[in-house]
């Protein structure tokens, strides 16, 4: 007899497997490369539609040839199959390969269980509620897939659908005290950084005209605030990222550029920042956008654990930003600062020469000012010589870009204010840097949005009596810029989609839908280890790891998982059998060692009965009487005379 984990399961079961297998590779193929993507789930697809016969045609060795296949058109992609991003793809792909050769049962668990990996791994690419729920119902497909093959398609499909639902259900409150209850690693296994992942939003290496400006039709959400107590107007929400120094005549870059040896170099000598006025405290929420520096309100008074403040006054992780990060802060929106770097300073005055002379000579005028009335002058200038502000300015491509701006076409986004008038700054003899971040903030319940459209660019200038001064010089320019935001600063035609004016339903049904994902950020992909101790000591937990508190872990899980299995018990026994049913067992004792087979009837068993004990011939057949009469023909009598007749039968015997 063939082994049930040996049997051959039917095509049709095997294209519900391939569905599941789809269902689960879903989300890993839209992180893919488009080729690839398009090519797994064309062999997917293809390798779903086969027939028996034409599998059994297949050359023997064929799934290893296709798993060579798809192993090199991985490599190709990413160049590595381990990691992250490579590591998913392969299994992904050898997953598809392995329904090639899936033939038995067994080989249906084998793939089963790549399933449910898939489907969990498709969290390693986001942790959104949505994404979760997805999650969810991939393993539901292929809980009923494997109902459906294990029991050979025998139950009805709402049935079916039934258990498997019920399996899960019963399976979240255990899921729920485990993730409330099991130990938090500081920082989750996958948060390993991918070199290959992609850096999304503002460029830490460089800022050149025109690069801000691509960012406005980027709408996703780069952090999120929630201020403990007021928050500060949204004029005055500036939100500091990478601060860029050197100029080359097109970009600016950091002052230690891309050199690592240099990188320790930025956290020495760094200013002391004197706040000054209401100390505004509140938490972000990052979106990874696979770098090290965070943003913070201008200017920061708190730095968060793992993280330093360099000398240019950027905090920066000790980590790459690869998943959701939750950080406390503080900011005072005035400040000064002291013990500025001589060195420093002398480098915000460089400009690379024989460039843009009217702009030096423009800036040259003024060098006799003031420090202050050097800059109030430069912003006067860009105030009174019919400058607009805007997301598609003319291309910038002369050798000398800051003249061509200026004279020419006075045109630009606030990047391009920030490049220029730095510049005149510095040809000025006022020290100068580009700051780059965010602007703004939008609104939503109880905290505040920032997207990737919200990028902004301005610059700092150094006094010797007050250090480091923020000046922005598109507030001259385009005021409804910094008062009210993009959103209004421009003409509509130039916005995306949902940012126009027209779409407000829209507009507030995607706040709505982010209030869930706010809510799902906080108390799900931000429950880590200080959130934990903070709920266990409201519990009265104090110390996490102690014995008596690992026993009472240990303890309730023992307890719950023996109610539960109390319950399943219960649940499933058997029901409890009729009185004529418990007297016709007594009976069948009494007829020990003779058995009843379960599909044999109570006249087939007592014909049998009468021939293996003919002196009990009587008893028999009164007894197997009045029983049938009992059960079937729902007569009291009858049961009263059935337990006297079992009774009075002696044990049988043999004659």
């Amino acid at each position: 007899m063939t082994p049930s984990r040996l049997r051959l399961v039917s095509a049709s079961d095997l294209q519900w497997l391939g569905g599941a297998l789809a269902l689960s590779c879903f989300p890993h193929l839209l992180e893919q490369p488009l080729w690839l993507a398009l090519s797994l789930a064309a062999i997917l697809l293809l390798l779903t539609r086969l027939s028996a016969d034409q599998r059994a045609r297949l050359p023997r060795y064929s799934h290893l040839m296709l798993g060579a296949v798809v192993a090199v058109l991985v490599f190709q992609a990413y160049h590595t199959l381990v990691g992250r991003e490579g590591g998913v793809a392969i299994l992904m792909a050898l997953s598809i390969v392995k329904l090639l050769e899936t033939r038995t049962l067994r080989d249906v668990r084998a793939l089963l269980l790549l399933i449910f990996l898939l489907s969990g791994m498709a969290l390693l690419h986001g942790q959104a509620p949505w994404q979760a729920a997805y999650a969810l119902l991939s393993t539901l497909a292929a809980l009923y897939v494997a109902q459906r093959i294990e029991l050979d398609s025998t139950l009805p499909m709402g049935i079916n659908l039934k258990i498997s639902s019920r399996m899960i259900l019963e399976g979240i409150p255990i899921a729920i005290l485990l993730f409330v209850l099991f130990p938090r690693l500081p920082a989750p296994l996958w948060a390993i950084p991918d070199h290959l992942s992609a850096k999304t939003g503002l460029s830490g290496d460089q800022m050149t005209p025109g690069s801000i400006g691509n960012m406005i039709q980027d709408e996703s959400v780069a952090f999120r605030v929630s201020f403990k107590d007021q928050a500060p107007s949204q004029a005055q929400m500036y939100w500091r990222g990478p601060v860029f120094e050197d100029f080359d005549g097109i970009s600016w870059q950091p002052a230690y550029g891309r050199n690592s040896d240099q990188n320790t170099l930025r956290f020495q000598a760094v200013p002391q920042i004197i706040g000054e006025g209401e100390i505004y405290s509140y938490s972000v929420t990052l979106e990874p956008h696979q770098q090290s520096w965070l943003l913070a309100l201008d200017m920061p008074t708190q730095i968060p654990a793992n993280a330093n403040l360099s000398n240019r006054l950027q905090i920066v992780s000790n980590q790459v930003v690869s998943e959701k990060k939750r950080i406390a802060l503080s900011a005072q929106l005035s400040w000064r600062t002291v013990n500025d770097s001589p060195h420093q300073i002398e480098r915000s005055l460089l400009l690379p020469a024989d460039l843009n002379p009217k702009s030096r000579a423009l800036a040259l005028g003024w060098a006799h000012l003031p420090p202050r009335q050097r800059v109030a002058a430069a912003l006067n200038w860009l105030r009174n010589n019919d400058f607009s502000y805007t997301l598609s300015p003319p291309i910038l491509s002369s050798r000398h870009r800051v003249d061509e701006f200026l004279f020419t076409h006075r045109q630009g986004f606030c990047e391009h204010y920030a490049s220029a008038f730095t510049f005149l700054m510095r040809a000025a003899g006022v020290p100068a840097r580009v700051v780059t971040g965010y602007q703004g903030a939008q609104q939503n319940a109880d905290y505040w949005i920032v997207r990737q459209a919200d990028a902004h660019a301005w610059t700092e200038v150094w006094y010797a009596d007050q250090g480091w001064q923020r000046v922005d010089p598109t507030f001259v320019i385009a005021p409804s810029r910094i008062t009210a935001g993009i959103g209004l600063s421009i003409d509509s035609s130039e916005l995306p989609f949902m940012m126009r004016q027209d779409n407000a339903w829209l507009r507030t049904l995607r706040l709505k839908a982010d209030v869930l994902v706010h809510g799902w950020n906080q108390w799900v992909v931000g429950y880590d280890q200080k959130r934990q101790n903070e709920l266990l000591k409201k519990l009265g937990i104090d110390d996490f790891l102690s014995s008596a508190f690992l026993l009472w872990l240990m303890g309730g899980l023992l307890t719950i998982l023996g109610g539960f299995a109390a319950w399943l018990l219960y649940k499933n026994q058997p029901p409890r059998p009729d009185a004529a049913s418990r007297l016709f067992r007594r009976f069948l004792r009494k007829l020990a060692p003779l058995d009843k087979a379960a599909s044999e009837t109570a006249q087939a068993f007592a014909a049998r009965a009468q021939a293996q004990y003919p002196h009990l011939t009587q008893h028999i057949k009164a007894i197997t009487h009045l029983y049938l009469n009992a059960r079937y023909g729902n007569d009291p009598a009858a049961l009263q005379a059935l337990e006297q007749a079992v009774r009075q039968m002696p044990r049988a015997r043999q004659p």
